[in-house]
């Protein structure tokens, strides 16, 4: 080695210490010059659930709701009662510096598994040496500077609730988030980027580097202290996405309102209009998609509360004719419903991306009629009925039909101590021709 590059050397290799040396100092001053406060919060429970359909509506993937077996006691000789348990705990800390300014979050998962499940590597069977802890969230969320009011910037795997019947799940991304006051009025705002599938694959001729990217914003604005109720919240939004690899541009925009406090009155509102193109050819060109929801209710008193509840998706009556009509969501959960979606106890409901309900293309009707009564104070009752209708027709066979059925529904809360409950509930659904034929087309007839 000659002298030159021995100097070089050396000088490289002090770069490296000082700088390694920079970042120990920064790191040490930063954890013992900083208070910080550490949080720690859990959600954990168990179910136990039973029915005589087992498997009538599943998951296909994790996209979207099929039928999966024909909604009938017996099929031939298979016998569908069945009564299983279910596990799903979370646990998530909250680290943050004293002054709130900086915090970091990670939330895990074990869930939701049934007792004696072991596929796919994973489950709760004898013995049970799984790995399957899932991480939920992971973020860093800090005050920008410089800034009066709070403006806050989150990084990394996040919750993104831009609409419940819209995206309301984690994601990986960036959002900037805050609020001010206006007069009496409160304005909430949240705006960023989500990447939904990363592609680095530059010898892939589908996907090559091209990457399904989401952006989006909301703005809310809170008017009870103006109108001098106990909530009154109006909400816009927008969302934008780019799904290079699968060739689809989609948009929603969407109004939101929710309401509550004059003389018992309480009502909620959403519409949403989905558009778009695609250049994929499984898809048609057009999107062109609705969704509407209005719940309306009345407090009667301190422990009785009804509601009636009417949500519509729509749906596509044409495959052929170059626009694709069916609301399609990003990420949610679809809730009114014990029967079809799990609308129950501990978890947050079925989860579904795309397509929320039985069909990908068909759209859905429900209109549901609730009642609340809180019998003591630890006690809390309901009972719901449902009637859900497709729509468009599903059709097999030569017979087409739209009519889901009826469904009544009961729950029951029972607080045995402080933040821990037993939850109970049970559906009942009088099926009606729609489901036959879904029955009918699951079977080959």
């Amino acid at each position: 080695m000659n002298r030159k590059n021995k100097k070089e050397e050396v000088r490289t290799m002090r770069k490296s210490i000082l700088f390694a040396l920079a970042m120990a100092v920064l790191f040490a001053w930063a954890w013992t010059a900083a208070a910080f406060q550490l949080e720690f919060h859990g959600d954990y429970g168990t179910k136990i659930q039973t029915t005589n359909t087992l498997g009538m509506i599943a998951k296909e993937g994790v996209e979207d709701y099929t039928t999966d077996f024909a909604p009938v006691d017996e099929i031939g000789d298979q016998d569908l009662d069945d009564t299983w348990a279910e596990l799903q705990f979370r646990l998530w800390a909250v680290a943050g510096s004293d002054d709130g300014n900086v915090k970091g979050v990670w939330a895990m998962e074990y869930g939701t598994k049934r007792f004696g499940e072991s596929t796919d590597g994973d489950g709760m069977a004898f013995a049970n040496d799984e790995d399957d802890i899932e991480v939920r969230l992971m973020y860093l969320d800090f005050q920008l500077p410089y800034f009066c009011s709070e403006n806050r910037l989150t990084v990394g795997l996040q919750w993104f609730d831009i609409n419940e019947w819209l995206w309301d799940e984690s994601a990986a991304g960036i959002k900037n988030y805050g609020s001010f006051m206006v007069g009496q009025t409160k304005v909430n705002y949240q705006l960023g980027w989500a990447r939904e599938s990363d592609s680095i694959d530059h010898t892939n001729p589908t996907f090559n580097t091209n990457d399904n990217d989401y952006w989006f914003a909301k703005v809310d604005f809170e008017l009870k202290e103006l109108l001098k109720v106990d909530k009154f919240d109006v909400g816009a939004f927008f969302v934008y996405a780019n799904e290079a690899q699968n060739n689809l541009q989609p948009w929603w925009a969407g109004l939101e309102l929710d309401f509550a406090g004059y003389k018992g009155i309480l009502f909620d509102l959403d519409l949403i209009y989905m558009g778009g193109d695609s250049d994929n050819p499984a898809v048609e060109d057009d999107l062109q998609g609705w969704f509407f929801h209005a719940t309306a209710g009345y407090q009667w008193n301190d422990q009785l509360k009804t509601t009636f509840t009417f949500w519509y998706a729509s749906g596509d009556d044409d495959t052929t004719d170059g626009d694709y009509e069916a609301y399609n969501t990003i990420v949610t959960h679809t809730y009114g419903s014990v029967v079809l979606f799990e609308d129950a106890t501990f978890d947050d409901g079925w989860y579904a991306s795309g397509n929320p309900y039985l069909d990908p293309r068909l759209g859905f009707y429900m209109f549901r009629f609730k009642a609340d009564y809180q019998a003591t104070p630890k006690l809390s009752l309901a009972a719901a009925v449902n009637y859900m209708q497709l729509d468009e027709d599903v059709e097999w066979g030569g017979d087409s039909d739209d009519n889901i059925g009826w469904e009544i529904d009961v729950y029951a809360d029972y607080e045995l101590y402080k933040n821990f409950k037993v939850n109970l509930a049970a559906g009942y659904l009088f099926t009606d021709d729609a489901m036959d034929i879904f029955a009918a087309r699951a079977t080959g007839g």
